[in-house]
């Protein structure tokens, strides 16, 4: 009883950990810029991960755009481009994968 409650976890443990990572080709990219750009940038890649993923991703991540940096033109402008370089690289990640 012991091994198969250890073993649940374990797994359990496992998948909220694949769940709470963006493939491992996105963590890759580092953005070059300020924070306000970099912070943006990484909000808009989860965010765009989030619009083409389902399942373990789609769970993971959601609309991230924090209401602070509205009006600042680096943060939105990281937003849009880690959104649309994120959304775009996970059709790749898509084709044939075990994460649809």
């Amino acid at each position: 009883m012991k091994h198969r409650t250890f073993r649940t976890f374990t797994v359990l443990l496992i998948a909220l950990g694949v769940a709470s990572c963006r493939p491992p080709s996105l963590y890759m990219v580092e953005p070059a810029g300020p924070k306000e750009y970099k912070l943006g940038w990484e909000d808009g890649c989860d965010t765009g991960v989030s619009s083409v993923s389902a399942g373990i991703f789609k769970s993971a991540f959601g609309f991230r755009k924090r209401p602070e940096f509205l009006d600042n033109q680096l943060y939105n402008t990281g937003w849009n481009e880690g959104f649309g370089y994120c959304r775009f690289a996970m059709d790749d990640v898509n084709k044939g994968s075990i994460f649809k």
